[in-house]
């Protein structure tokens, strides 16, 4: 898995600081100074965002990549019951390896 830095690195370079930054929801000015490594304080829940966000995964069920996000959201929301299409996908979700934990089960 790339590091957050990597991650972050190459959003900008697809873009731009400022479009990175309000995807991020920080300031150009936090991003910028994450980036160049120079940000006085603690980085930690940018980088939970850069994982959030730019962080991809190979989704053993559908075969395609997705966000860390996107998988989150499937595997450890509701079981979807008005779509069989969906519940399959869901119910897979449940035992798959790459399954992120839910904020329930962290607690």
């Amino acid at each position: 898995m790339k590091s957050w830095q990597e991650l972050l690195k190459a959003a900008i370079e697809r873009s731009s600081i400022a479009k990175v930054a309000g995807e991020l929801g920080y300031s150009r000015t936090t991003i910028s100074l994450v980036n160049a490594g120079k940000y006085p304080g603690d980085t930690r829940h940018v980088e939970r965002r850069i994982y959030e966000l730019y962080s991809r995964i190979d989704c053993p069920f559908t075969g395609n990549e997705i966000s860390s996000q996107q998988c989150a959201e499937r595997a450890c929301g509701g079981a979807p019951t008005s779509n069989p299409r969906a519940l399959k996908h869901w119910s897979f979700c449940q035992q798959c390896p790459k399954r992120p934990e839910s904020k329930e089960e962290e607690q």
